[in-house]
């Protein structure tokens, strides 16, 4: 037992309790005895802990470990010790001696506490206490079938957006934009959220803290009425356009932005020019376009210039075959121009087979500066 007895040395003496978050646990148990203690032993990982007595947060940015041995018994817990991915513990633990600033080992005594609610680790909990506990009915109109999602945890977070909501009782109706969250078990399933555009739906809801525009969906509870949204959809299906020297460009309402053609460089351009949420009004961004065209070549050579310069190594990661950077820059094509609601000014280059069929993604200031590169699609 020399050899178990210089491992145990390895650990401080002193034990503490520590609050901890699994992110990692081995799907088998280990087959043979460990070589140095001649018993089985485990590992598992979390990402964030709180010392259980000074309330210190532990570990952020670092790779954290915990190992414990065990006998193997006929029966019980094949593991020792069994966690959950995504669960929070209370361990007496002692930490490794030999720990640096990028990866501590604690070796565990006991498990004090399995499966805690604790609002500091879990994200779940921390977002949920942003709504207020009251629930109540409402009517939404929903703009799209679902703005966007993404795994929040150990759950999918939802967003969908309204044009309009209302009490289920039809008192205060409110015309304007706001969120919706619905949060889903199982984030390696499918999308379980079935929603369709421009449709009005009867949902249990929890008002948010701190945004009155934004609702955490308790429960489903179907399809409604649009007819006191009537004049709220016949507004939003009605065409927007606008007509300039550049050309004309339409409101994309399901997208908000204003999509148009301009001459760029005597060559046609796509232009996607963003407007927040329900407005119709791009003046400021507009602006931005029209100085950006006064001398198109000279700002279209200085993007491409400064592009070449700061991804020709990059380009050489990806391409294999020999080429110069007056070809490089040909081979850009004519760039799909977009301005953001805060005038920012991007250019995205099809490359064809240059990045593998990824699109070069460039911000540029209004003087054509060059200032982040990006690999999308």
């Amino acid at each position: 037992m020399e050899s178990f007895e210089e491992y145990m040395r390895s650990f401080e003496e002193n034990p503490k309790e520590l609050i901890v978050r699994i992110v990692w646990f081995p799907e088998k148990a280990p087959a043979k005895p460990d070589s140095v203690t001649g018993l089985l032993k485990m590992r598992a990982r979390f990402d964030e802990a709180i010392d259980a007595e000074s309330g210190e947060r532990i570990g952020k940015g670092k790779y954290n470990w915990l190992e414990w041995t065990y006998r193997k018994k006929l029966f019980g817990d094949p593991f020792g010790y069994t966690m959950k991915k995504g669960s929070i513990y209370r361990l007496r633990v002692r930490r490794k001696t030999s720990s640096n600033k990028n990866a501590e080992t604690y070796y565990v005594d006991d498990v004090l506490e399995k499966d805690m609610k604790d609002k500091r680790l879990d994200p779940i909990l921390s977002f949920l206490d942003s709504f207020e506990e009251e629930e109540k009915e409402m009517l939404f109109l929903n703009k799209k079938q679902v703005s966007g999602w993404g795994v929040f945890w150990n759950y999918k977070r939802v967003v969908l957006t309204y044009l309009a909501r209302m009490n289920a009782d039809g008192t205060e109706y409110h015309d304007g934009a706001g969120r919706l969250f619905l949060l889903e078990k199982n984030p390696d399933s499918h999308l379980k959220a079935k929603y369709s555009d421009l449709s009005v739906y009867r949902l249990r809801v929890r008002p948010s803290k701190t945004d009155p525009e934004t609702y955490l969906v308790v429960k489903d509870l179907g399809s409604a009425d649009s007819a006191p949204f009537a004049g709220k959809i016949e507004d939003y299906k009605r065409p927007v356009t606008i007509e300039n020297e550049l050309g004309t460009f339409t409101l994309e309402r399901r997208w908000n932005w204003f999509d148009g053609t301009i001459q760029w460089c005597s060559q046609p351009c796509n232009v996607l020019i963003d407007v927040p949420e329900g407005s119709t009004d791009c003046t400021s961004s507009m602006a931005v376009l029209r100085r950006i065209c006064e001398d198109d070549k000279a700002f279209d050579a200085r993007v491409r210039r400064q592009t070449c310069d700061q991804t020709m190594d990059l380009l050489a990661d990806w391409y294999d075959e020999e080429i110069t950077e007056e070809e490089y820059m040909q081979r850009m094509g004519v760039p799909t121009i977009t301005i953001s609601e805060d005038g920012g000014i991007g250019f995205s280059f099809d490359t064809g087979d240059l990045y593998a069929g990824h699109a070069l993604v460039v911000s540029v200031d209004e003087a054509g500066n060059v200032q982040s590169t990006d690999l999308v699609g």
